[in-house]
């Protein structure tokens, strides 16, 4: 008996190791179904057909849909599950939608409507996993039905031993897969409680179907919570032995003769799987890989390539071909991709993944912006296999926000006309004094000539300052092109304090410059740079002004820093001594309209579009952390070029405003 009953097991591991194997594809499958819905890479409408294509390469799924968080169906590759089916009353969504509900969830065996001809019981079973949104929140779930054939199919196709019983059950005694499609979808939980709490056992228990007293094994799978049981009959056995021993004889013989048939059981399983798994999947698995990259890299009006971690290309759609028509893309290596990104490629591989906005030079000399991402596919060993480029020609959009932005710059200008006004004003009253000093030195017949010479100096130095206030708001309301240069953050404050320094040092406030002695350029466009830091300058400005009123503005302050953010990131941090910013709406700052000033004294557009800004050229804008007030900080990355060192024996860095 005991001998009989580890054989058993052994059988029984074999189909929990069929069932794990089974279930490791379809939960690699199933995770690969919610990067598609949550970070996609093809437009909604393809959704259903990447889903068809994916379930025709994996042979342990009939068929895939993604289904909303409402419970309705919003992409599926199944004609029996279409796009709004509600499914909202089905155990899938009703498990999975709970807060504490596990990732992945086997149903209870149904009768398909998926049925295939071949040998198989027609019952089947989902698999679902759930899509987790912001904060954990139930967003959907991926729905597979598992493949009818492939898996019951299976079972049919072992050779049944005289009253041999074999299949699958949940963890809750519910029997989701046999030989003996009968007893598909019974309930066996109460007579086997010890072994499904202990994940094995071996256990004599009745048949679900005839009563026959059967000796079973129970093992369960590493990937899933279903066990796989075997029973042979114990009465040939039973009955050998408790006759006399002069029949002993028999007994061994109908020992052995169950043992040889779960020998021959066990042979024909490994036979079945290693036909059934590793060719199957393999090929399958080549399938996939074609059809899928076919897929995504056709998709209409997306420029697409895929190329491996050294710049080849191994496969691009017609889209960039014709975009970039002189690259021989049966040929083209990392620096025909640097030209095409607009960046250079070894720079796009250190940092992964990658997103930015880029202006290229085609063929005929016009000028595209481009906007690109660029991931990474990994193998086994988490190194870089192959990066999928994908691109969109954003320069309609780009003219645009370039508009956009350009209107902006004029409102804040507009709004600072009275500002600018008594900033030329002070030089000119100092050059009508002076004149009028050295007309009064004339007419008294003693002309001093020292002082006349002091009174020109004068006038001299108060010229060139009304002219650099005029000469940067020009430059300042000028159009930009966009493109992306090497920068000295240190010009783009200056440029910015140019505009807006004099007046902020009038309403009492102090500006406090750090740049520091080893500072990077930066890749960014100077006017997009000036624009971002002069709208944080306003803001800093009018929150220390709503937090004071009319009182004391003796120790406020706006600090403005140079910091390295990463190796090849600086960060121009802007903080003040201000109201700073509540916790409630710290998520909403970069929304556009969204303002805390009073009705009439903002539009609640300018660190929308200074996100933007930002954004475009391949740097971040985010709130910062700090005790008193409020910090933003603008983060770009670095040029390949730094400041040198005659500049910043030049620069203002540490200083006050003038």
């Amino acid at each position: 008996m005991d001998d009989a009953g580890q054989h058993l097991m052994y059988l029984a591991q074999a189909l929990a190791e069929h069932t794990t194997q089974i279930f490791v594809k379809l939960d690699a499958l199933s995770r690969a179904i919610v990067e598609d819905a949550t970070d996609r890479i093809v437009d909604e409408a393809l959704l259903s057909e990447v889903m068809r294509r994916r379930a025709a390469a994996e042979p342990a799924a009939m068929g895939i849909a993604i289904v909303g968080p409402d419970g309705v169906i919003r992409a599926s590759g199944m004609e029996s599950y279409p796009i709004g089916r509600d499914m909202s009353k089905t155990a899938d969504f009703q498990e999975l939608q709970r807060e504490d509900a596990p990732n992945f969830y086997i149903s209870k065996p149904y009768l398909s409507d998926l049925s295939v001809p071949g040998d198989y019981s027609g019952w089947t079973m989902s698999y679902a996993r759930r899509i987790n949104g912001a904060n954990n929140r139930f967003n959907g779930y991926v729905l597979l039905v598992v493949d009818e054939a492939y898996l019951y199919g299976f079972y049919s196709r072992l050779v049944e031993g005289p009253g041999m019983v074999l299949g699958l059950m949940g963890k809750d005694g519910i029997i989701r897969a046999s030989n003996a499609p009968e007893v598909i979808g019974s309930n066996v939980e109460p007579t086997i409680r010890d072994e499904l709490a202990a994940g094995e056992g071996i256990k004599i228990s009745p048949s679900v179907r005839t009563g026959i007293q059967r000796i079973f094994a129970y093992y369960r799978s590493s990937a899933a919570p279903l066990l796989a049981y075997v029973g042979v009959p114990v009465a040939p056995i039973y009955q050998a032995w408790l006759i006399s021993s002069s029949v002993i004889a028999i007994a061994l013989a109908a020992l052995l003769a169950t043992l040889i048939a779960l020998g021959l059981i066990l042979g024909r399983y490994f036979r079945n799987r290693d036909s059934l798994m590793q060719s199957m999947l393999e090929t399958a698995q080549q399938r996939q890989e074609k059809e899928f990259l076919e897929t995504i890299v056709n998709t209409g009006g997306l420029l697409m390539s895929v190329t491996g971690p050294d710049g080849q290309v191994v496969v691009a759609n017609q889209a960039l071909q014709t975009l970039f028509p002189d690259v021989d893309f049966a040929r083209a290596d990392a620096s025909s991709m640097s030209r095409i990104l607009g960046e250079p490629f070894e720079k796009i591989v250190a940092s992964l993944p990658w997103q930015g906005v880029r202006e290229v030079v085609l063929q005929n000399g016009a000028k595209r912006a481009l906007s690109w991402s660029i991931s990474p596919i990994r193998d086994k060993s988490e190194g870089v296999k192959n990066l999928v480029v994908v691109g969109l020609d954003i320069t309609d959009r780009r003219e645009a926000e370039l508009a956009i932005y350009q209107s902006a710059k004029l409102v804040t200008l507009g709004e600072m006309a009275t500002g600018i006004a008594h900033e030329i004003n002070q030089p000119l009253a100092t050059l009508a004094m002076a004149v009028d000093n050295i007309q009064a030195n004339i007419e008294s017949g003693r002309t001093d000539l020292e002082m006349v010479s002091g009174q020109l100096d004068l006038v001299s130095s108060q010229i060139d300052r009304a002219a650099n206030i005029v000469r940067h708001m020009r430059i300042y309301g000028h159009r930009q092109g966009g493109g992306a240069q090497p920068v000295d953050p240190a010009d783009a404050i200056e440029g910015a304090l140019a505009i807006a320094g004099a007046q902020i040092a009038a309403e009492g406030i102090d500006i406090i410059r750090e740049y520091g002695a080893d500072r990077a350029l930066v890749s960014a466009d100077l006017l997009l740079t000036e624009q971002i830091i002069l709208n944080l300058l306003l803001n800093a400005r009018d929150a220390i002004l709503e937090k004071n009123g009319s009182g004391s503005m003796s120790k406020e302050r706006i600090r403005i820093r140079l910091m390295k953010e990463d190796p090849d990131m600086t960060a121009i941090a802007i903080s003040d001594t201000g109201i700073g910013i509540p916790d409630a709406i710290r998520n909403k700052l970069f929304e556009p309209f969204f303002s805390t000033k009073p009705v009439g004294k903002g539009t609640g557009l300018g660190l929308s579009l200074s996100h933007g800004m930002a954004r475009d050229m391949g740097g971040r804008l985010e709130l910062g952390e700090v005790a008193e007030g409020a910090e933003f900080r603008l983060v770009l990355r670095h040029a390949s070029k730094t400041v040198n060192s005659e500049k910043r024996d030049g620069d203002k860095s540490n200083c006050p405003a003038d």
